[in-house]
């Protein structure tokens, strides 16, 4: 009788096989749930730059008087694939962010138009951090017509674990701190630019 209870309670143990098999479907089942939320597309209040108090001051030619003119190649977010940053996102965001430097122009006064060109986003498949690379190309023209600053960026930026626990927002979040860090890493190059009556252009590193 007592070997019998013994057998009994031995063989309710989970075996090792079981253990596996339940690890996996906890990993599955975690994984259908991030993969069920609904990806939304990149917030445009989320990806303006703020300027800091000790950063070199702009040229005083550019103050009021810059205007965002095109933004082309951004994509639409589908809800049912990925968290994408479309044309009119990423021009609210950028014309906010020269608008904090106090660079936009006021009415139609817009001695200085920007061009944008969102090349692309490099994005993760999956997994727990995730790091989003923005690739934009930027072009200020002058009063003249002529080219003054002309920069290709590349900006990573890492959403990591702690910030979201599903995955689409967390891709969310990336795409949002890559455009914000771009959009920074540009206005960098604005405060270069030379303001004469024949400005050289400022070329980015790696293109133009």
């Amino acid at each position: 009788m007592k070997q019998g209870v013994k057998d009994m309670i031995l063989n309710s143990k989970p075996s090792n096989s079981t253990m596996r098999n339940g690890a996996r479907l906890a990993v599955i089942a975690v994984a259908a749930m991030q993969l069920a939320a609904c990806a939304t597309a990149a917030k445009p209040e989320a990806m303006i730059a703020t300027p800091t108090a000790s950063a070199q001051p702009f040229p005083q030619g550019l103050q009021h008087a810059m205007c965002v003119r095109t933004v082309t190649g951004g994509q639409k977010t589908n809800a049912l694939w990925v968290s994408k940053v479309d044309d009119q996102s990423f021009q609210t965001a950028l014309t906010a962010s020269l608008g904090g430097a106090g660079l936009v122009a006021q009415g139609s006064a817009c001695s200085f138009p920007v061009d944008v060109n969102l090349l692309g986003l490099s994005q993760p498949i999956a997994g727990f951090d995730m790091t989003v690379t923005s690739h934009v190309n930027y072009k200020v023209y002058d009063p003249a017509g002529q080219p003054l600053v002309l920069a290709t960026i590349d900006a990573p930026y890492t959403a990591d674990f702690s910030a979201a626990f599903v995955a689409t927002e967390r891709l969310r979040l990336a795409n949002e701190g890559s455009i914000r860090t771009n959009i920074t890493q540009f206005m960098d190059k604005l405060r270069q630019a030379e303001i004469k009556g024949s400005a050289p252009a400022v070329a980015a590193a790696g293109g133009n």
